[in-house]
């Protein structure tokens, strides 16, 4: 059964990365032992850019331990998920993964109850953290995104937790076959699944937004 591995917080902070760009950043998040967790995430934790990050719809961050594993030595580095976060990840999770999670599961951990909500968009910010010009195309072109999720119920969830899943209701949509969808060009063979994913109910709007652009340019 999955498991939570790690859970990890931050809040805004001034960083300057090594190229010398100094950002307001909540990347680097550390590693708690249990989260208390509401409806925009959790105590203790924040997002720098509030454009784009945050949120009812991306209230906590998902990232799978082989993805971590998988994303880190591709852009040949040694980064340990036990440690702070390189990729703004809340939860490192045993299991589930992009081709194994789908939008709108619902998964209980601990008293928590979240609903999967979309795959990431990958920023530059993880190219700056993780030090590699190429993570965020790597993880665009690899479909290494994780995924967020939204608080159906609060609570306290704890690392160690079992991860149950409740209700799968788009059994088509999983995390990677959306990622995909977007990281292709377009073809009108395309348009079909690009409509089913966008006639998803639960699927987050920002997201939605960009499979209309991919969708526009059939």
């Amino acid at each position: 059964m999955a498991e939570v591995l790690a859970l990890k917080i931050g809040l805004v902070e001034n960083i300057t990365f090594t190229d010398g760009t100094t950002l307001e950043s909540a990347i680097r998040k550390q590693p708690v032992d249990k989260i208390t967790v509401h409806e925009l995430g959790a105590e203790g934790n924040d997002v720098g850019l509030k454009t784009h990050h945050g949120g009812v719809d991306k209230a906590l961050f998902f990232m799978a331990e082989k993805t971590f594993e998988k994303l880190t030595a591709l852009i040949g580095k040694d980064f340990d998920w036990k440690n702070t976060a390189i990729y703004g990840e809340n939860f490192i999770v045993s299991e589930l993964d992009e081709t194994n999670v789908c939008v709108g599961d619902r998964y209980q951990i601990g008293d928590v109850i979240l609903e999967v909500s979309q795959p990431r968009k990958p920023c530059e910010r993880l190219s700056l953290n993780s030090e590699c010009t190429g993570t965020q195309k790597i993880v665009r072109e690899q479909g290494l995104t994780g995924w967020y999720v939204r608080v159906v119920q609060t609570g306290v969830c704890q690392k160690g937790d079992k991860i149950h899943r409740l209700q799968r209701s788009y059994p088509d949509l999983n995390i990677m076959h959306l990622n995909q969808l977007v990281a292709q060009k377009t073809t009108e063979a395309m348009r079909a699944e690009l409509e089913k994913a966008l006639a998803c109910e639960v699927l987050a709007e920002a997201f939605k937004r960009t499979l209309r652009t991919q969708l526009s340019r059939i």
